[in-house]
């Protein structure tokens, strides 16, 4: 296949980055909340697994979900101990300070044992209208640790019989090449190189509005998703249209010549920004400000409403090989 074809498949976008790194053809699919990657998991056999005699057994954020019945809608609790689990299996301290999960709500097993559960405040403003108690649910947790008092998890989504999901087509579980998200919950394209360490090249002009430099960044907290170390540029056009772009899976970040990239430094197209990571995929996304790109929700509001560097998360990812940036931003004519 010619290069001028390439181009035309993948769009300006992809073409752009194809002409600065050679990358094999990315997968593409839109963002939801990772449901395949919590394992299916029965409470009964989770409660009778070995427990401390003294102390906390840390576990590396393991997502898990579980079937359960409702046996209380909860009431505040601490959530110290929770906290410091999640420093210690490498979630940012800033992160996990600012982690909202000021209640815990029971649940039981099929055989009858009850558990105490951590859960999210976004998640938790729902649960009590939505199931009753004694009513079946599913929740999405992910283990925490395990104290001699039994296993901490931390509730991030829950489904019921009648919210379950449903599709006029099978859904794609397919891995995609980033190994982040599913086919079907993918908010970018991937791109695949031979090697790690080849630089990865800013889209357009722009501002570095978030860097995240834990190459243990989570997928599920914060909720907006992540997979390792990431950029976020602000790209602002002529005519006022603005456009976030996000580089994900990088090995190190780091600016043109070297040099240290930190959030309110300016770059120019095709300025280097970071480097490829191990996993030697890059995941783009492209997020412009627009009508019907927008989240209002209240979810969105309490967890990123006062984090200035979480703005670009409240645009919607689109389709980097439909989207014609430099159109949208008044650069040049839109193509057909």
């Amino acid at each position: 296949m010619s290069t001028p074809h390439v181009f035309r498949k993948l769009g300006w976008v992809a073409a752009f980055l194809l002409t600065v790194m050679p990358f094999a053809a990315p997968d593409v699919a839109r963002a939801e909340f990772n449901f395949a990657r919590y394992k299916e998991t029965d409470l009964d056999e989770f409660l009778a697994r070995p427990r401390p005699a003294s102390g906390l057994d840390i576990y590396p954020m393991s997502p898990l979900k579980l079937d359960v019945t409702l046996a209380s809608h909860g009431e505040p609790c601490a959530s110290g101990m929770l906290k410091r689990s999640l420093i210690m299996s490498g979630m940012p301290k800033a992160d996990a300070d600012g982690l909202q999960a000021t209640n815990c709500i029971t649940v039981r097993s099929a055989k009858g044992r009850e558990l105490k559960v951590f859960i999210q405040d976004v998640v938790y403003g729902f649960l009590p209208s939505e199931v009753p108690v004694g009513d079946k649910l599913s929740l999405y947790a992910i283990h925490a640790f395990t104290s001699p008092e039994g296993p901490g998890l931390l509730v991030n989504e829950f489904l019921t019989p009648r919210s379950f999901p449903r599709a006029d087509k099978p859904k794609n579980t397919t891995m995609t090449s980033c190994g982040c998200w599913i086919q079907d919950e993918h908010p970018g394209v991937d791109f695949t190189m031979d090697k790690a360490g080849g630089p990865v090249a800013a889209m357009a002009d722009g501002v570095v509005v978030k860097v995240e430099n834990s190459e243990q960044a989570p997928g599920d907290l914060p909720l907006i998703g992540g997979c390792g170390r990431y950029v976020v540029l602000k790209h602002t056009y002529p005519n006022g249209g603005i456009v976030y772009t996000r580089y994900v899976q990088l090995g190190r970040i780091i600016g043109p010549n070297g040099a240290t990239l930190a959030p309110g430094a300016s770059v120019k197209a095709k300025d280097t920004i970071g480097e490829i990571g191990p996993n030697k995929v890059l995941h783009f996304e492209l997020r412009p400000v627009a009508p019907g790109t927008t989240t209002t929700d209240k979810a969105w509001t309490e967890r990123y409403g006062k984090m200035p560097d979480m703005e670009w998360s409240r645009y919607d990812p689109v389709d980097p090989q439909k989207f014609d940036a430099a159109s949208f931003g008044g650069v040049r004519k839109a193509t057909k």
